[in-house]
């Protein structure tokens, strides 16, 4: 089936929506970090924590800037609501996929989310781009999904695609460190979109 977009490069919740041309090179993913094999997960042997990727990042923060004092979750949630201009699209932040809470899961075409944040047109958009057709996205924060943040080679490389597409860098040691540190004051169960029940949606669709 044709995905239904409207005009701005969103996915539309009403299946009906009319489609709309969108911009191929604009409505990238913002927050691909999510969507890998396990489905909403960074992936990896998922050896690594929240807090031990935050020690990593304190060290090469310290390296970079000798000035750095610490990660700072206000910080982390100001780059998580920051938007950016992407040509044909708009304004967008990590929160344009991954919602103002980071607690819930998406399901496409139940949301306004980039509509790249499902359909991947070039492969190269995104480090895992049989995955980001999936059409979800698993919980961010740590404390609703400890999957995401437990790989720290898999972390690296959604950063770094996703820092460079949507901020056209990479991101610093000190603004992934923000970040994390911010998911992590989110405390609370994730939170699942209403008649689904719990777990993955992978799990419930199959």
């Amino acid at each position: 089936m044709v995905p239904n977009y409207n005009c701005n490069g969103y996915c539309d919740a009403n299946h009906d929506a009319t489609h709309c041309e969108v911009n191929e090179s604009a409505a990238v993913i913002v927050g691909a970090l999510l969507l890998s094999p396990t489905g909403g997960a960074a992936g990896g042997t998922g050896t690594d924590t929240p807090e031990q990727l935050l020690e990593r990042y304190n060290e090469q923060a310290k390296t970079s800037d000798p000035a750095f004092e610490g990660f700072s979750a206000e910080r982390g949630h100001a780059f998580y609501s920051q938007k950016h201009a992407l040509m044909g699209v708009g304004a967008v932040s990590c929160a344009s996929c991954h919602r103002k809470d980071p607690r819930e899961q998406v399901r496409a075409h139940k949301v306004e989310i980039l509509c790249r944040a499902c359909h991947v047109i070039n492969d190269e958009e995104h480090p895992e781009p049989n995955e980001a057709k999936l059409r979800y996205i698993e919980p961010f924060a740590p404390h609703a999904n400890p999957e995401p943040f437990s790989d720290y080679t898999h972390v690296e490389k959604f950063f770094k695609v996703n820092c460079t597409m949507v901020l056209k860098r990479e991101c610093t040691p000190q603004e992934k460190g923000d970040l994390i540190a911010w998911l992590l004051t989110v405390e609370g169960e994730a939170l699942y979109p209403a008649g689904r029940g719990t777990g993955p949606v992978r799990a419930l669709e199959e």
